[in-house]
């Protein structure tokens, strides 16, 4: 059984942010053939993971809100989040057996459970909301 969740730009915050779990999102499009591939690793590891982390996809072909506002300039990207911060990324495909890349998605996760303990967090909180309306801003100007 796929648990994998697709997401789009009007879900993302309940379905990541405000997600109870670590979440992983695979910013992808139809057209990315690396894209395709990892997809069964996604696959694998949501299952693997199910209850401990939640794997979600979304297509950046249908939701560009999103894409541009964490500045998605390609694809594969892997987001990673967890009370709902941006704690880490990955660009391209990774391999399934990379023990680098599980070791810091378990890191990630841990950290993910104490992150309100750490000094920096409150006021790198506030830079970042700082920051995040700046983007928003830049990118409607732009657009």
């Amino acid at each position: 059984m796929n648990k994998v969740i697709e997401i789009t730009d009007q879900i993302f915050e309940e379905d990541v942010l405000r997600s109870d779990l670590p979440a992983e999102v695979d910013f992808w499009a139809p057209w990315c053939g690396p894209c395709m591939m990892v997809s069964t690793i996604y696959d694998k590891l949501s299952r693997e993971y199910d209850g401990r982390f939640k794997f979600c996809k979304i297509n950046v072909n249908e939701n560009q809100r999103k894409a541009t506002k964490y500045q998605i300039m390609c694809i594969l990207m892997q987001m990673f989040f967890a009370d709902g911060q941006k704690v880490g990324e990955i660009l391209s495909a990774v391999p399934e057996d990379n023990k680098q890349h599980s070791e810091k998605v378990r890191k990630w996760a841990e950290k993910a459970k104490n992150v309100e303990n750490e000094p920096m967090y409150h006021k790198a909180l506030g830079t970042a909301e700082e920051m995040e309306k700046a983007n928003e801003q830049l990118s409607q100007v732009l657009m």
